[in-house]
């Protein structure tokens, strides 16, 4: 098995090759993501900030500025800002805000910002339910059909909460702090699935009015979706919709759940307890099972080749994820098993040269090479295992 020391250093040499003047670009490589990524570099920042070295150090600090410089009159954050002609996008929008949040109260703290960009927060929080809307495939997974309320962001929101929390004093900061306690209770009770088959109580939040969960106000019967997989599991639901409610396990909105301390020891044994048992580690991580075949309601005619099963977005093995995953072991107290998942890490960084996904079924790397949260959340994994603890703050 790949040494988990000499892999820290390959990891470096990576981050390296995605400097530039403008920040830390998504990929290294000549063929590769070469914009700043709001989410790629703030999810990077997470272990890259550890390094001992003054070019990664600055792009960090200049990912923020940019960012930052080029966020809509509304406070949103860009999805990305392109290097060659600093046009920034905003298309996959959801997200990138809430891990600048993160990365720059680790890095660089800049409390107005944060206000600002909260701000636009509050606003996509369009039924007033304390939860975050979102248009479909704009998350992290942006070509997928994630829509609506989703796990994985609001389990975000948490977390960039309780960091904007520690930047400010007084009301202000115990607004914030109630605020992330609100949207825990409301993740906990829409998004955990009991294994009971029951679907009414996760779809209460699309009601236009309110009555009994099997008839509305005029007496009408109410259309439940009917769980048809994992229906005997436990586990939080990728998504909550309009009348309907997304079915497989996703792994970084479970792991995030654990991270963020919306799960407790309970619920984050039973999520762990899930991922070994349906061997989404064997190269940490997949990102989800059971994967979306056409036919399914969640199937895409425009997923095309990328998404086909057990690829992509749709079951890939995600590198940076299996560095979330490592810090979630930890902090459930599973310290053996997040030595030998680091291990596994390693060895996948090492066949891959820190590549962006691999192949669900056979691990075969895919995408750009020198992906720099392959790398970050390599050594964000590494620094969590020799320190026995999680810092995210």
């Amino acid at each position: 098995m790949a040494d988990a020391d000499a892999t820290y250093d390959g990891a470096i040499e990576s981050l390296r090759r995605c400097c530039c003047q403008w920040g830390l670009k998504a990929s290294g490589r000549p063929l590769g993501h070469h914009q700043i990524w709001a989410r790629d570099s703030m999810i990077a920042l997470l272990g890259a900030r550890f390094a001992q070295d003054d070019e990664i150090q600055e792009a960090l600090q200049a990912s923020l500025s940019l960012l930052k410089d080029h966020r809509g009159p509304g406070g949103a954050i860009p999805n990305n800002v392109d290097c060659a002609t600093q046009h920034p996008n905003f298309r996959a929008y959801a997200d990138g805000g809430l891990w600048w949040i993160v990365g720059s109260t680790l890095l660089a703290p800049d409390p107005d910002v944060t206000r600002e960009v909260l701000a636009w927060y509050e606003y996509q929080d369009v039924d007033q339910s304390g939860l975050l809307s979102m248009q479909e495939a704009s998350d992290w997974q942006d070509l997928f059909c994630t829509r609506g309320k989703g796990l994985y962001l609001n389990c975000l929101y948490v977390m960039a909460l309780r960091c904007a929390a520690e930047l400010v004093r007084g009301d202000e900061g115990d607004r914030l702090r109630r605020r992330a306690e609100l949207v825990t209770d409301r993740i906990n009770a829409y998004f955990w699935y009991l294994g009971d088959k029951d679907t009414r109580r996760h779809m209460s939040h699309s009601f236009s009015t309110v009555g009994s969960p099997l008839r509305d106000s005029m007496g009408r019967p109410r259309e439940m979706p009917k769980k048809r997989y994992l229906a005997d599991e436990r586990y939080y639901l990728p998504y909550l919709g309009f009348r309907s409610l997304g079915e497989w396990f996703d792994s970084f909105g479970n792991i995030l759940a654990i991270l963020a301390g919306v799960a407790d020891q309970q619920q984050s044994d039973i999520i762990l307890d899930f991922i070994s048992r349906y061997s989404l580690d064997t190269w940490p991580l997949r990102s989800l099972t059971p994967v979306v075949r056409p036919g399914d309601p969640d199937w895409r005619d425009y997923y095309g080749s990328l998404n086909a099963p057990h690829q992509y977005h749709n079951g890939g093995v995600w590198p940076f994820l299996g560095g979330f995953y490592v810090a979630a072991l930890v902090k459930a107290g599973r310290g053996e098993a997040a030595a030998l998942a680091l291990r596994r890490l390693a060895e996948l960084n090492q066949c891959g040269q820190f590549n962006e996904w691999h192949h669900g079924e056979t691990g075969a790397p895919m995408g750009a090479q020198d992906q720099a949260w392959s790398a970050g959340m390599y050594l964000f994994a590494w620094e969590c295992v020799k320190r026995g603890r999680v810092t995210l703050a």
